[in-house]
């Protein structure tokens, strides 16, 4: 066997990266070399070159790549095998996994998620209604550029309900408490008010004290309502003071007695002094004032001016009773009891001299009572709440003319029904704005006055009889309210019937119905309708004229909806 001879030549070089993106880097590597051993004897080649291989070989070799550009991995796995539920190894291929994405175009500025969610860096505006399950919190200014609700909100000073601010900075809640002050331009507080009992729209004063100067004669002494207040009550005044004594009882009035729970005092003004707000009355006797029995005032008595004795500007006041459940507007007014020539105006409950009248009202109803009404628009309604019509008489009918039923007519504000007349007859308009004429079988009107009577005669029947040369032509025309309708009338519900009599006297029965037979069955279909032409052949005269002769026509009208008979006439010729 021959020998062979082995040499090794180690060459030593800088690496240099394959990769021309590392090259263009600059990356280098540690210092590297190749070695080459040739191989002599036994005649072989010797080998020569600078080979060499990479410790990551196979890994690169797990990477592949698609048509599409998207990179695999393929990898040994452990995975459970699905027929023996066992873990198992083998190789499984997967796209491979980004952990992070520089730039994903879903999320730039002009992306499609853009359009879906709510930006939490820009600006931003949502198309929809959000709702925050846990609350909101604004560390800015929140601007609402409508309106602002709270809970359910209804708006309604009396029963709304949650709160509401507007666009316009008009809020509504349930109550406000302010800590520190409150600030407003204008400030209204309750607005609504109510009263007990009587209340006077006059001069009114209250009692702080009196002096007793005998003989039914008082020395008011009154409350100034505020600093320089002067009495506006007049010598000669009229007034009136109610008090309930169980109040005065109990602030130790015992002048008063505690026998009297409510009672009203009546005394007329003696003197006045205005600067020390003092006033000298005189009791009323009792067959003067209301009830028969009068009382001294108290202390704290609201007193005020009923009327005056002189004066005829003072005879005058608003009397509001919440008792008697009316407004009253007293006029000339000069004691304490008043009559009817006082009642210058009342609105609610009737006064007992208007019950007395025996009028036509309702006891139970409110009523207005007053000396004159000027008004522009007096709208009436049932006791169902609608409006009662009025009936308007318009004149001769007008086919130019508008007219109403039971609507308002906008030239003067009438809530009208029309009344027409036409040929003679009233007619009441039954649906607003309608263009046909009054007629008997429009529905659009009603015939209200006038001849309601259904006329049927003949036109034309002047005539000279002659036996020799007869003939006429009796032609039907048919009435109702004063109109012809014989257009109206069907050619059917006309029967000609004739009846003459012998030279005796006697009826021709059988010669009359013939002539019936004859010129119904000369006719078509035979009806004869509503004209008939008449000959010496219709007469029969049979070698004499007869005493009577008579042609009649019965004219029959129908109901134009149900079709049945609503009327009938007959119209005769005889000579």
């Amino acid at each position: 066997m021959a020998d062979k001879e082995f040499t090794l030549v180690t060459n030593l070089r800088d690496p240099r990266p394959r990769s021309k993106r590392l090259r263009e880097l600059g990356a280098t590597g540690t210092s590297g070399g190749s070695t080459v051993v040739n191989i002599s004897g036994g005649g072989s080649t010797p080998a020569s070159g600078d080979g060499h291989t990479h410790a990551n070989k196979p890994a690169l070799d797990a990477i592949t790549i698609d048509a599409a550009g998207y990179e695999y991995l393929t990898q040994l796995k452990e995975v459970t095998d699905a027929e023996t539920g066992n873990p198992t190894t083998e190789s499984v291929t997967e796209k491979v996994k980004a952990g992070y994405a520089d730039t994903a175009n879903d999320i730039t500025p002009n992306g499609p998620v853009w359009g879906y969610f709510l930006s939490k860096t820009a600006d931003d505006v949502a198309a929809g209604r959000i709702t925050f399950s846990q609350g909101l919190t604004a560390v800015g200014v929140a601007v609402f550029q409508d309106e602002a609700q709270f809970g359910t909100f209804v708006r309604s000073l009396y029963g709304g309900t949650g709160g509401g601010v507007d666009a316009n900075g008009n809020a509504e809640f349930e109550s406000v408490r302010v800590r520190t002050y409150f600030e407003a331009v204008e400030l209204i507080i309750n607005r609504l008010s109510a009263i007990e009992g009587d209340q006077l729209l006059t001069e009114a004063d209250t009692i702080d004290s009196i002096d007793d100067l005998g003989d039914g004669t008082y020395g008011l002494h009154l409350h100034s309502k505020y600093d320089g207040y002067f009495t506006a009550i007049s010598a000669g005044s009229v007034l009136k003071g109610i008090v309930n004594n169980l109040g005065a009882a109990a602030l130790g009035m015992a002048s008063q007695g505690n026998n009297v729970a409510l009672y009203t005092s009546w005394f007329r003004v003696n003197s006045v002094n205005p600067a020390s707000n003092y006033l000298e009355v005189q009791l009323y006797p009792g067959n003067q004032v209301p009830g028969g029995t009068n009382y001294p005032p108290c202390e704290l008595m609201k007193i005020a001016r009923w009327g005056h004795q002189t004066d005829t500007t003072r005879q005058s006041c608003l009397f509001l009773s919440s008792t008697e459940g009316r407004i009253v507007h007293l006029t000339g007014v000069t004691k304490p009891i008043i009559d009817r020539t006082n009642y210058g105006a009342t609105f609610g409950t009737i006064p007992d001299f208007l019950r007395a009248l025996d009028l036509p009202i309702n006891p139970s109803q409110d009523y207005v009572y007053a000396r004159g009404l000027i008004v522009q628009d007096i709208i009436r309604i049932n006791y169902q709440g609608q409006p009662v019509v009025e009936y308007v008489d318009r004149g001769a009918y007008d086919a130019s003319a508008t007219y109403y039923c039971a609507a308002v007519n906008p030239d003067t504000g009438v809530y009208e029904t029309s009344d027409v007349w036409y040929l003679g007859c009233k007619w009441r308009c039954m649906n607003t704005g309608t263009t046909d004429a009054p007629a008997w079988n429009s529905t659009d009107w009603a015939m209200v006055e006038g001849n309601p009577e259904f006329t049927v005669e003949f036109a034309d029947t002047d005539y000279l009889f002659d036996p020799d040369r007869f003939a006429v032509t009796l032609r039907v025309i048919a009435k109702l309210y004063n109109q012809v309708i014989t257009a109206d009338i069907l050619d059917a519900d006309v029967v000609w019937t004739r009846y003459s009599e012998d030279l005796d006297g006697n009826p021709r029965t059988a010669s009359d119905n013939a002539w019936a037979l004859r010129r119904a069955g000369a006719a078509p279909g035979g009806i004869i309708g509503k004209s008939i032409d008449l000959t010496v052949d219709d007469c029969d005269f049979n070698g004499y004229i007869p005493p009577v002769l008579r042609f009649t026509a019965t004219v029959t009208l129908r109901d134009g909806a149900t079709g049945t008979p609503a009327a009938t006439d007959t119209a005769n010729f005889e000579y």
